[in-house]
């Protein structure tokens, strides 16, 4: 038998999976600690990679119902992710 999660709930759930997250990169005492579970990403480049996705997907929902998906970036064309804490977005 398949649980299967409302929208409402898939909304809550990842507004609070994204405020702990938020969380521990705000307190997190340096951002180039090797992830426990991803041993070769730092919480940088983990916070970097889900914010490009939360990226693409603030894109794909601005673009509206039948438009096409944003293209996937050129990573050489990319602009660079942010390095400073701050910079990755707000904590709230």
């Amino acid at each position: 038998m398949r649980n299967i999660v409302e929208f409402p709930e898939v909304l809550r759930l990842i507004e609070d999976r994204s405020a702990a997250f938020r969380a521990a990169i705000a307190s997190a005492a340096d951002l180039d600690v090797q992830v426990p579970t991803c041993p070769d990403w730092t919480l940088r480049e983990l916070a970097q990679h889900l914010g490009d996705g939360r990226r693409r997907q603030a894109a794909i929902i601005a673009a509206g119902p039948g438009a096409e998906p944003p293209a996937k970036t050129d990573p050489k064309g990319a602009p660079t992710a942010p390095r400073d804490r701050e910079a990755l977005g707000p904590v709230s």
